[in-house]
């Protein structure tokens, strides 16, 4: 910002330099995305042997359990099987991915 203000660098073309200072002064972080409508969930599901250890988890970290990362619940699937084996039983991350504003 200094360097602009001062010359030493300069905006080219000029007209730019009005946008180049708003941004960098104006501009205020705004998170929105706490709420599942707005973030993206993240696409890692974690990987369980049984359907009552899945179950189970709810609320929990997952620390250190295997996962998978996929466009959705079905490729999921298909690449837990083909680590795993057939019996897996998956649960989404709950969290979400920031969107800002």
């Amino acid at each position: 910002l200094d360097m602009v203000q001062t010359g030493e660098v300069r905006i080219i073309p000029e007209r730019f330099e009005k946008v180049y200072f708003n941004w960098l002064t104006g501009i205020k972080d705004w998170c929105i995305s706490r709420q599942l409508w707005w973030g993206h969930r993240i696409p890692v599901w974690y990987v369980y042997s049984t359907a009552e250890m899945a179950d189970a988890s709810s609320g929990t970290t997952h620390s250190g359990r295997p996962y998978v990362v996929a466009r959705n619940e079905q490729e999921a699937y298909k690449k837990a099987r083909s680590t795993h084996g057939d019996n897996v039983h998956l649960v989404q991350e709950t969290d979400v991915l920031d969107t800002w504003f």
